[in-house]
């Protein structure tokens, strides 16, 4: 499985192989198809010509040899959701190649964003409540990156992480 991070233009990749004779596929058309498997575009294919969704299959773009064959694809960053599964293939112009997919996941890198709200401290009291309070992230300062429970006993505070 693949990771792609949101946020940020992500080169996803695959390895293409002729069926006839088992040999890397090096030169010709090589397109790439990413499909939305369960997000806000489920069962709707990327099409990188017009950046859209589509109900029938589309071509999410032309990818580029890199070695042995090995092909490779830049998609943009509007393309990834947190935490949704994608599936990604390839097909080769001429319809030589064996059938090659694998899925891909979008998330965000959790750590970086942890460590960068902690150190601005974004901190606001959640609604409803008298003793929970949420950090938010410093970049958007909407999403809630972890929250905090304080108690008068021992744990006198607890932290649980929400992305």
């Amino acid at each position: 499985m693949q990771t792609a991070l949101t946020g940020q233009i992500n080169i996803v990749s695959l390895p293409v192989v002729a069926k006839a004779s088992g040999s890397p596929i090096i030169s010709g058309t090589v397109n790439f198809y990413l499909i939305d498997k369960d997000g806000t575009n489920a069962d709707k294919w990327y099409r990188g010509s017009d950046t859209s969704w589509q109900a029938a299959e589309a071509i999410a773009g032309a990818a580029t040899h890199r070695a042995d064959g090995h092909w490779y694809l830049s998609l943009p960053s509007a393309v990834w959701e947190r935490n949704v599964r994608y599936r990604l293939y390839a097909k080769e112009s001429g319809d030589l190649h064996i059938p090659v997919g694998e899925d891909v996941l979008g998330k965000i890198e959790s750590l970086d964003v942890i460590l960068k709200a902690w150190a601005v401290g974004d901190w606001k009291l959640k609604t409803g409540e008298t003793n929970v309070y949420e950090l938010l992230d410093a970049d958007d300062g909407v999403t809630v990156v972890a929250e905090m429970t304080l108690s008068q006993t021992t744990p006198y505070r607890t932290i649980t992480v929400q992305i």
